[in-house]
C-alpha cells in the first residue's frame, strides 16, 4: 500500500460518510487543517486529499485506522491489514478463522431465531448494500439467497458478504458471544465454549460466565493479557557510539528528538500494532536503506545490531537465539532487539548533578509480543551488582531490584542472567534454546 493509495482511501471513506458543511469541524478533529469551508463544497475528496497532502506514512496509518473505527469502514479496515502481517486487529484473521470453522462445522449459527434477525444482532443488514440488483439492501439479498433459495453457504454468506475477518474487534466478539446467547440457544455445550477459548486464548482473550438469565449463563469475551498500559512511542536501540542525547521536542504530543549522536543508534520509526517480528524488522531495514528484502539485508541488519552488544555473554545470547529458532520459526520469530533505551537522564543532569537519578537507562534485550507482552532480558555482568573500583556494592544490587519492580508493575515481565551461567561456554548455547523453547510455549508464540 503506498502514499497515493493511503490517502486517496481516506479521503473516499471520509467524502462518502460526512456532509459538505459538516467536513472542516471533522477534518479538524483529526489534526487537519480546516481551511475554507467553501472549499469542502467544491469538492469532498479533493478538499481531504489536500490535508492530507505532505503528512507521513504514519500518521497517514495511524489517521486510517482511526477513521475506520469511527465510520465501521470495510474498506479501510481490509486495506490496513494489507500493510501489516498481522493485520490491525486484537482478534486476529488467523483467529476469526479458526472461530468461524468451529462454529459452522458445530451447527452453532441462529438457533431458535431466523437468520436474519439473528444477524442483525451484529450487522446493521437494511444499511448495507445488495449484491443483487432486485434488493434494496443485504437484508433481501441474504432472505433471496440464504433462505428462499438457498444457494448460499454460510461460509459464502460470513466471509464474502459480511466480510467477517474485516469486521472490527467490537463487531467480531459481539457475534461471537450471540453464538452462545441464552435467549435463542438455551443450554450450550461446554465442550464448545471449550474450544471457542482455545482460539480466543491466543489473542489474549477469554469466553467465561458473567451473569445468568432464567438460570441459564450469560457468556461474554473478556481481555485476559493486559500487558503493559499506554501506546507504543518510541523505539531507540542498538548505539554502536557515544549515547545519543534526547530532548522533549513536543511535550504536549509527548514527542522525542536526537539532537545529537543519532548517527550511532536506530530508531525504528513504523507503527507497532501488536508487538515485532524479525521479519518486519528486516524490511524496515532493507527500506531504509533502500536494498530489495533478502538474505543480503537480513544479514546486514543482523551484523548491525550485533556491533552494539559487548564481546562474550551478550553476543552469544544474540547468536544462539537466531541459531535455533531462525529457520524453525520464519516470518514468526519475534524480534530480539538489543540495548533498548528505556528512560533517559538529560546530559545536564549528570553535568551538573554529577548523578544519575534513573537506574536502567537501556534494557540489554527487549520482545515485544502480541497483546502489549513486553519481555525484558538482563545479562548480567559485574557492573550490575559492583561499583566502579570493582567492589560489590549493596546499594547498586538493590537500585537494580527496585527497577526491576517498577518495571513489573508496569506490566513488563523481566527475566534477568547471571554471568556466572556464561561461565561454561559448552552449557550456554543449551540454555538459551530452552529458555526460549519455554518463553514461546508461555506466550503462544508458535
Amino acid at each position: 500500500m503506498n502514499h497515493t493509495e493511503l490517502v486517496h482511501n481516506i479521503a473516499i471513506v471520509l467524502a462518502s460518510e460526512v456532509k459538505s458543511y459538516d467536513l472542516p469541524d471533522i477534518c479538524s478533529s483529526y489534526g487537519l487543517d480546516k481551511g475554507e469551508d467553501s472549499e469542502a463544497f467544491e469538492g469532498k475528496a479533493r478538499y481531504i486529499e489536500r490535508r492530507l497532502r505532505g503528512k507521513n506514512h504514519l500518521f497517514l496509518i495511524d489517521l486510517a485506522t482511526r477513521v475506520a473505527k469511527d465510520y465501521n469502514s470495510i474498506d479501510l479496515n481490509r486495506m490496513l491489514n494489507t500493510i501489516s502481517p498481522r493485520g490491525i486487529f486484537k482478534v486476529s484473521q488467523i483467529t476469526r478463522k479458526n472461530i468461524i470453522k468451529e462454529v459452522l462445522s458445530s451447527g452453532y449459527i441462529e438457533g431458535d431465531l431466523n437468520l436474519i434477525d439473528f444477524l442483525k444482532r451484529t450487522w446493521d443488514l437494511d444499511s448495507m448494500p445488495s449484491t443483487d440488483s432486485r434488493f434494496p439492501n443485504a437484508t433481501g439479498d441474504i432472505a433471496q439467497h440464504m433462505i428462499a433459495n438457498d444457494d448460499w453457504s454460510y461460509q459464502e454468506l460470513f466471509e464474502d458478504i459480511l466480510e467477517i475477518y474485516n469486521i472490527t474487534d467490537e463487531q467480531f466478539i459481539r457475534f461471537t458471544e450471540q453464538i452462545v446467547h441464552p435467549s435463542f440457544r438455551g443450554e450450550v455445550d461446554p465442550q464448545f465454549i471449550e474450544k471457542l477459548n482455545y482460539y480466543l486464548a491466543k489473542d489474549g482473550f477469554k469466553m467465561q460466565v458473567t451473569s445468568q438469565i432464567s438460570g441459564y449463563p450469560l457468556y461474554a469475551i473478556i481481555k485476559t493479557s493486559t500487558g503493559v498500559k499506554g501506546e507504543f512511542k518510541n523505539l531507540i536501540f542498538a548505539a554502536d557510539g557515544p549515547k545519543p542525547e534526547i530532548v522533549i521536542s513536543d511535550s504536549i504530543n509527548n514527542e522525542i528528538a536526537i539532537v545529537k549522536n543519532q548517527e550511532f543508534c536506530l530508531v525504528y520509526d513504523l507503527p507497532i500494532l501488536d508487538g515485532l517480528l524479525w521479519s518486519e524488522l528486516v524490511t524496515w531495514w532493507g527500506d531504509k536503506e533502500s536494498e530489495e528484502i533478502g538474505i543480503d539485508v537480513e544479514r546486514a541488519i543482523y551484523k548491525r545490531l550485533i556491533r552494539s552488544l559487548d564481546e562474550g555473554p551478550e553476543r552469544n545470547f544474540f547468536k544462539f537465539y537466531f541459531k535455533h529458532f531462525r529457520k524453525q520459526m520464519g516470518n514468526k520469530l519475534p524480534a530480539l532487539i538489543p540495548q533498548v533505551y528505556l528512560h533517559y537522564d538529560p546530559y545536564v543532569t549528570k553535568l551538573v548533578l554529577n548523578e544519575t537519578r534513573l537506574v536502567r537507562q537501556r534494557m540489554d534485550f527487549l520482545l515485544l509480543l502480541p497483546n502489549k507482552v513486553r519481555i525484558v532480558i538482563e545479562v548480567d555482568g559485574k557492573q550490575h551488582y559492583s561499583s566502579e573500583d570493582n567492589r560489590p556494592s549493596p546499594k547498586k544490587y538493590a537500585e537494580m531490584m527496585k527497577a526491576d519492580r517498577d518495571l513489573r508493575l508496569q506490566g513488563y515481565e523481566v527475566f534477568r542472567f547471571g554471568g556466572f551461567e556464561f561461565i561454561n561456554e559448552n552449557n550456554v548455547e543449551k540454555m538459551v534454546f530452552d529458555f526460549f523453547s519455554k518463553l514461546f510455549v508461555r506466550y503462544e508464540i508458535f
